[in-house]
């Protein structure tokens, strides 16, 4: 049995907002980040997301959070945001994140998956699409080896209210996938 075969998931509930935002910005952007094979402490400083934003992400109707854990504990292992673009049958698929210390075992393969599986079944779509820091090579690697094309699309790295780049070079790159029977991207 993989360690993936150990996840349970769900979709996420208002409830989960404050540990939700602590994973993600664990996973993304921290001292603890630096224990996972990934992370944007050398990009970005502040936060991923808040709470705030989780419950307004969750509250929509085009978006879903899916949300994992270990089977055995309960522990909260990691999350995947999706939002339905039906207007082009695409899912976007965003803030995936696994606990940095619990990242190479298969985890993130296993989430990417159950995210892609779910935008197929719930809703019928044909492309799933990502924004990934152009400037984040090992993690376009990543979704390059599970299928998905960079597009050629770049949009600046824009500051939030919580987060700001520590480079003026930041840009996002659009990577999509065909997941329709038979296409192609």
């Amino acid at each position: 049995m993989s360690n993936s075969d150990l996840l349970n998931y769900r979709v996420a509930t208002v409830a989960d907002c404050d540990s939700l935002a602590i994973l993600v910005n664990d996973s993304y952007r921290s001292d603890l980040a630096c224990q996972g094979w990934t992370n944007e402490n050398e990009l970005v400083d502040g936060l991923r997301t808040n709470p705030d934003t989780l419950h307004n992400i969750i509250n929509t109707t085009k978006h879903i959070i899916l949300v994992f854990f270990d089977k055995t504990e309960q522990i909260l292992i990691g999350c995947v945001n999706l939002q339905h673009k039906p207007e082009i049958k695409t899912a976007y698929l965003g803030m995936l994140a696994v606990r940095p210390d619990l990242q190479t075992r298969g985890y993130g393969k296993f989430i990417l998956s159950v995210g892609e599986q779910y935008a197929i079944s719930k809703w019928n779509v044909d492309y799933m699409e990502i924004s990934v820091i152009r400037q984040r090579t090992e993690l376009i690697g990543y979704y390059s080896r599970r299928g998905y094309t960079d597009t050629g699309q770049r949009q600046p790295f824009h500051p939030s209210n919580f987060c700001y780049p520590k480079r003026d070079d930041l840009e996002l790159c659009t990577m999509r996938k065909c997941v329709k029977m038979g296409g192609e991207n």
